[in-house]
């Protein structure tokens, strides 16, 4: 049977036992999962280690545990993707956390381009969206969430090779992929102004196409991301 992961905040290696003051996951594990004294679940710690734990105790908002094995997470993504992506509606935006998450993206990095249709971001609920997701896929360490950026900033401190998706950029399946470390750039529902794509030109970024077909913006997001973690 499979167990339910939980990440914490505390570390846990090298711990027999440990006592967690949490009481967003002291009603989750009680009231939700209704989990008895002696339940195992998986503590995480962002370490890329899972720790089977036994439930030993509720207290109240309390909760002790004691570890009683440990094993390196399997589920490592294969390249490391900064997924620059322009802020879009609230729900858009967070389908494109969750999912990216699932799927392995190790970077997100809200931006604000021109034709933003969202100027801010709520940071603590996107936190909240991507450890769940983590949690649920299996993933041993969680992606980084940056504060949201102006383009012009993201590039300025971006160095490396940049890959900016456009409808005029030359396609994908002819572009080869070097290195293990991708900054992709997917731009607004308007798509990058002429101003932006020179901002990029002269970044010396790669300006690729996904085809003929217009995808929205948090497609485009996944299916890069798709595109270059899954095959």
């Amino acid at each position: 049977m499979r167990l339910h992961r939980f990440f914490i905040e505390k570390k846990l290696q090298g711990k027999d036992t440990i006592r967690i003051r949490n009481r967003e996951l002291h009603h989750q594990l009680k009231d939700v999962f209704r989990f008895q004294i002696g339940a195992s679940v998986l503590l995480l710690d962002n370490s890329g280690f899972e720790f089977e734990a036994v439930i030993t105790s509720f207290e109240e908002g309390n909760l002790n545990f004691k570890i009683v094995g440990s094993a390196k997470v399997k589920n490592i993504p294969k390249r490391e993707i900064y997924l620059f992506a322009s802020l879009i509606k609230k729900d858009k935006f967070e389908w494109v956390l969750e999912k990216g998450t699932e799927i392995g993206v190790t970077h997100f990095i809200p931006i604000l381009s021109e034709r933003s249709e969202k100027k801010s971001l709520n940071i603590e609920r996107a936190k909240k969206i991507i450890q769940e997701a983590s949690e649920q896929s299996g993933r041993g360490i969680l992606p980084e969430l940056h504060e949201v950026m102006k383009l012009e900033s993201a590039l300025s401190s971006t160095s490396g090779e940049i890959i900016a998706f456009d409808f005029s950029g030359i396609p994908f399946r002819d572009f080869k992929l070097q290195g293990d470390i991708f900054k992709i750039f997917i731009g607004p529902e308007g798509g990058w102004s002429e101003r932006e794509l020179k901002l990029f030109r002269d970044k010396k970024a790669s300006i690729l196409s996904l085809g003929e077909q217009v995808l929205r913006a948090e497609t485009a997001s996944l299916a890069v991301s798709a595109l270059l973690l899954l095959v």
